[in-house]
C-alpha cells in the first residue's frame, strides 16, 4: 500500500467530510424538532443565512467561542473555554463583515466560516502528521486501519465542528513528532499551545519530562548545550497554561477561573474539591436506577458511563504494550476530566487517547473493520443529535 503523502489524507477526509454533511442533512429528516438545549444559536449560528444542516456544526461549545472570537472575554462564565482556538479564529477572519448587523446582539457569519475552514486544515494536518509517526512503526495497512478507527470514532465530528478538538490533536500530534525527533525545543513550543487551547495540553509536560529523561539516561546527564536547549523546551511545555491563568488572575481575580466557572453550564461539574473516579462511578449507577431508560439524560448517561470505562480497560490492557510516555498521557488525559465530578464530555475527552489505536489494530486486527462499521453508526446516530441541538458529549 501507497505512503500517506499529503494528497492521500485529503482523500480521507473529504470522504468523511462527505458523510458527516450527509448524516447531517438526513438528520433534519429524522429529527424534525430542533432541540434547543443551548443559547445563542439564533444570535450566532442562524444568521451565517446557511441550513441548520452546516451551522449546526457549530452548535453547543461553538456558540461560545465564536462569540469569544468577535468579543473577547467580554462575558462571564466565558473564561472556561481556553483562548488559542477563538483567537486563532478572530486573527484569521479574513472575510467581509455585514455591516448590517448589531454585533451587540449577533455574531458576524464571517466567524462561522473562518472556524469551520480553521477546523478543517487543522485536522487535515493532524492527520497528515499522525500518519508520519505512525507509519515509522506500523505498515501502511495497518496505519491506514488506525486513521479509519480514529475518524469513524462515536465522537469523531467534533474535529470537524467549530471546537478546539481538532487544534488540541494537531498540536499534541505534533509535540508527540517533535519529541520522536528528538527536537525538544519544538515540542515545548507546540505543547505550550496545546495547553493554552484544553486543559489537557498541559499533561503534555510530564510526557516530555519523560521523554528527555529517557533520552539522557544514558549519557547520565552530562552537561551540553544540546540538553540544555532541549531542558528549556521542556519547561516551555506549560507556559501557555500560566500565561492563561495570570491573565485571569489579573482580570477576574482568581488563577483557576476556567475551572471555578464550570459550574454554570449546567454539567453538574464541581470546581473543587477534587471528586476521585469510584465516588462518579457510584453516582452514575444512581442515574441509572432513577433515571427513565428511554429518555435521553440515561442514554447520555449510559454514553459516558461506557465509553469512559471501556477506553481505562482497554488503557490497561496496552500497559507495557505502548510505548511507557504515550501511554501515561492517555491515562491522565482520560482521568484528569472526570475528577470535576462527571462524566459529561467524556465520549469525546477519551479521544486523547489516540495513541492506543495501532495497538488495537495489532491486537485485533481481524475484527477491525466490524469495529469501524459500528463506531461509524454510532457517530451518525451521535451527529443528528447534535445538529439538531440536541447534547451528546
Amino acid at each position: 500500500m501507497r505512503k500517506f503523502d499529503f494528497r492521500y489524507i485529503i482523500g480521507l477526509f473529504l470522504s468523511w467530510r462527505s458523510i458527516l454533511f450527509i448524516a447531517a442533512l438526513l438528520a433534519g429528516i429524522v429529527i424534525p424538532v430542533f432541540g434547543n438545549r443551548f443559547p445563542y444559536w439564533d444570535r450566532v449560528l442562524t444568521v451565517t443565512n446557511l441550513p441548520n444542516w452546516v451551522w449546526g456544526f457549530g452548535n453547543f461549545d461553538g456558540v461560545h467561542y465564536l462569540k469569544i472570537a468577535q468579543n473577547g472575554y467580554g462575558s462571564n462564565l466565558s473564561q472556561a473555554f481556553f483562548p488559542l482556538y477563538p483567537y486563532l479564529i478572530k486573527i484569521f477572519n479574513i472575510f467581509p463583515k455585514n455591516a448590517s448587523l448589531d454585533l451587540q446582539i449577533f455574531v458576524d457569519p464571517s466567524y462561522f466560516f473562518t472556524a469551520m475552514i480553521l477546523s478543517t486544515v487543522f485536522f487535515i494536518f493532524a492527520l497528515y502528521f499522525l500518519a508520519k509517526l505512525w507509519q515509522e512503526n506500523y505498515g501502511s495497512k495497518k496505519v491506514l486501519l488506525s486513521i479509519l478507527l480514529l475518524c469513524s470514532f462515536p465522537t469523531a465530528f467534533y474535529f470537524g465542528a467549530v471546537y478546539s478538538e481538532s487544534l488540541l490533536l494537531l498540536l499534541i500530534v505534533l509535540c508527540f513528532y517533535f519529541a520522536k525527533k528528538g527536537k525538544y525545543f519544538w515540542a515545548g513550543i507546540t505543547s505550550a499551545l496545546a495547553s493554552v487551547t484544553k486543559i489537557q495540553g498541559v499533561l503534555l509536560f510530564p510526557f516530555l519530562a519523560i521523554e528527555l529523561f529517557l533520552r539522557y539516561r544514558k549519557e547520565k546527564f552530562k552537561f551540553s548545550k544540546r540538553l540544555l536547549f532541549d531542558f528549556v523546551g521542556v519547561l516551555l511545555s506549560p507556559s501557555g497554561l500560566i500565561a492563561y491563568m495570570l491573565y485571569l488572575q489579573k482580570s477576574m481575580g482568581d488563577w483557576l477561573y476556567f475551572l471555578s466557572a464550570q459550574p454554570g453550564f449546567g454539567a453538574e461539574r464541581s470546581a473543587l474539591p477534587i471528586i476521585l473516579l469510584p465516588q462518579v462511578f457510584y453516582r452514575y449507577l444512581k442515574i441509572f436506577f432513577s433515571v427513565n431508560i428511554f429518555s435521553l439524560s440515561f442514554f447520555n448517561a449510559f454514553l459516558e458511563f461506557s465509553m469512559t470505562i471501556a477506553v481505562i480497560v482497554i488503557l490497561i490492557l496496552a500497559f507495557k504494550k505502548m510505548k511507557f510516555s504515550y501511554w501515561f498521557f492517555s491515562i491522565l488525559a482520560v482521568i484528569l476530566p472526570t475528577l470535576t465530578g462527571t462524566l459529561s464530555s467524556m465520549p469525546r475527552y477519551v479521544l486523547l487517547a489516540f495513541m492506543v489505536i495501532p495497538w488495537l489494530v495489532n491486537k485485533y486486527n481481524r475484527s477491525v473493520k466490524y469495529i469501524i462499521i459500528v463506531q461509524s453508526l454510532l457517530q451518525i446516530i451521535l451527529l443528528g443529535l447534535f445538529v439538531r441541538g440536541y447534547w451528546v458529549s
